[in-house]
């Protein structure tokens, strides 16, 4: 599969430049384009590569004559979902609840969030219409253990114009454990999720409709 050329998008806006004390002045306020630079090619193995690998995965698919929401989530379910780790993004919305918790619990909430998550990715990537997704950075940590991959959309159209791709390095590899669209974290929106279901309204008090945990003796 041919790869889709990488490019990063010009920091700030496009067209008129601001006027800068020293900075030379052009007529009727234009400058030259920004030059766009080109971020290096993602070594093998990388969040960056991976990424590449799935995206080009999923546009491929995307612009099929044929897709229809019900395929789409075969695929998705298929093909993406294994680049995701759902029982970290469990872990991490469910916080220190995550340990009390029994092993079909864990299951259960790890197997709605990837429902939920992918279902979203349904209603949103039906209505593909050709925008270009681009790769343009990838920052790890110094411990090589975690990392962030940046993508912008080109033309959004209602999509996210930046995606960020959290990752870490599992045994099998790098996996995805939570995503950002313009700066919103998905573990975040399912983290509050999981607090909300704990709770049901009782006249003007919150209080606790179920712990999923059994309720550890004072004497124990």
């Amino acid at each position: 599969m041919k790869k889709t050329v990488v490019t990063l998008l010009a920091m700030a806006s496009m067209g008129v430049a601001q006027a800068q004390p020293g900075a030379p002045a052009y007529a009727y306020g234009y400058a030259p384009p920004v030059p766009v630079p080109v971020m290096p090619e993602a070594t093998k193995d990388s969040p960056a590569a991976l990424l590449e690998e799935g995206m080009g995965r999923l546009l491929a698919h995307l612009r099929r004559a044929d897709l229809d929401a019900h395929s789409l989530g075969q695929f998705l379910d298929r093909e993406i979902a294994p680049y995701f780790d759902f029982s970290y993004m469990a872990k991490s919305a469910a916080g220190n609840m995550y340990r009390h918790m029994s092993a079909d619990q864990k299951s259960r909430m790890a197997e709605r969030i990837k429902r939920q998550f992918l279902s979203t990715m349904v209603q949103r990537l039906v209505s593909y219409n050709n925008q270009s997704v681009n790769i343009i950075s990838q920052r790890l940590r110094a411990d090589g253990r975690t990392g962030v991959v940046t993508a912008s959309i080109i033309g959004p159209q209602g999509y996210p114009a930046r995606l960020d791709f959290r990752f870490y390095k599992a045994r099998e590899g790098w996996k995805v454990f939570d995503v950002m669209a313009n700066g919103q974290s998905a573990v975040v929106h399912y983290r509050r999720q999981f607090r909300q279901a704990m709770y049901m309204p009782r006249g003007n008090n919150q209080q606790p409709l179920a712990r999923p945990y059994r309720q550890i003796s004072s004497g124990s």
